[in-house]
């Protein structure tokens, strides 16, 4: 009898051996089986992670720019810096939001300070303006830094693109002048970021708002055309340019237009004898219309000009940056010069609207009535 009861605890402790056994094999199966699926889940995450990287960099991306070159780009910069004046609100219209601008020229900054940009794109103030000077001449010691994909110059400083090139930067050339130009201007930034249907559709904005204008203006005789003059600084006049595109699309002539250059120095018989309607003050200057108005001007006397007399002379606005040259707010510039010459033909045109419309169609924003202020209001200071 004690024989069967040991043998029976025997078994008894044998079977929970066994079965302590059979739950640990199953436990470690169950723990192995576990690790081999995170083991899963972590690779697939790494290889989702890399695929991300890569879809980042993307295909690579082939741009010819305005001198004709041909630049190889990995993938969609993220690293890029511009000499050009203009470019940072011209390259936010078409890409967003973005903080891959990581440097600029210094007048862009000077502008931006003082534009509506600075309330859509507060990142462009992080970027930095050390690595070239207002005449566009590249440290490359401090464009180095900046670790650059790529970088814009224009195609005229041919040794600035040639010493950045010879330290490995990748420099695209930009041409200046005309909408043909500022045209490509889009559709290389489109290209480049990925952008290029928006680019297609910027384009198209731009022709559809000048057209509003242009098909009413069609209706005026040539004398008709109002006669401007526009003063690039202290008795500087600008004769052709890019200032011809926007009065002959906004019904203005001006007396000034068959001399060469942007900055023409001219003497009071000379303003006398032209004796403009309207005057606008280009951007570029602190020359202000109270200036003239005001006859602050030691040794000129505006008083008798036309325009002084009937209270015609603007400063030109600043927008996403300067209306003077050719960029993105070029219908917003033709629509202004519109309303001012011909004032009863676009009675119907509300400015402050136009704006509104237009800032909420090209950047997606709502534009206050300050900043709309800042734009409009400032340009008649007396």
């Amino acid at each position: 009898m004690k024989i069967l009861k040991k043998l029976t605890l025997a078994m008894m402790v044998m079977g929970n051996v066994l079965m302590m056994a059979g739950c640990g094999a199953a436990n470690n199966a169950a723990a192995e089986q576990t690790a081999k699926e995170d083991i899963t889940v972590k690779a697939e995450t790494e290889n989702t992670a890399e695929n991300k990287e890569v879809e980042s960099q993307g295909e690579k991306i082939i741009i010819e720019d305005q001198l004709g070159k041909t630049i190889e780009l990995d993938g969609i910069p993220q690293r890029v810096a511009t000499t050009i004046m203009p470019f940072p609100y011209i390259y936010y219209a078409v890409t967003g939001n973005t903080d891959t601008l990581v440097g600029c020229n210094p007048s862009s900054i000077v502008a931006y300070e003082d534009s509506a940009l600075e309330y859509m794109y507060p990142e462009l103030a992080n970027a930095s303006t050390a690595f070239v000077d207002t005449s566009f001449v590249v440290n490359v010691e401090e464009i180095l830094k900046l670790k650059p994909d790529v970088v814009f110059q224009w195609n005229y400083m041919e040794e600035e693109i040639e010493k950045m090139e010879a330290v490995g930067i990748k420099v695209i050339a930009l041409q200046y002048g005309s909408v043909e130009d500022l045209e490509t201007w889009i559709n290389i930034i489109g290209k480049m970021t990925g952008n290029e249907e928006r680019a297609e559709w910027l384009i198209s904005y731009f022709h559809e708002n000048i057209n509003e204008v242009a098909e009413k203006i069609a209706t005026l005789s040539e004398e008709e055309q109002s006669d401007v003059l526009i003063l690039s600084n202290d008795l500087k006049v600008t004769g052709t340019g890019f200032s011809k595109y926007w009065l002959d699309n906004s019904g203005a002539v001006n007396p000034a237009g068959d001399l060469s250059g942007d900055a023409l120095n001219v003497n009071m018989e000379q303003i006398y004898e032209w004796n403009p309607e309207i005057i606008y003050i280009g951007n570029f200057t602190d020359l202000q219309p109270s200036d003239l108005m005001e006859n602050k001007l030691e040794g000129q006397d505006w008083s008798i000009v036309d325009a002084v007399q009937n209270g015609q002379v603007y400063k030109i606005p600043i927008g996403g940056y300067r209306w003077d040259p050719p960029g993105v707010e070029t219908p917003l510039m033709i629509k202004w010069l519109a309303k001012i010459q011909h004032p009863e033909l676009f009675e119907d045109m509300d400015m402050r609207e136009e704006v509104k419309e237009f800032y909420n169609d090209v950047y997606n924003f709502d534009v206050t009535e300050e900043i709309l202020d800042e734009i409009l209001e400032d340009v008649q200071d007396f």
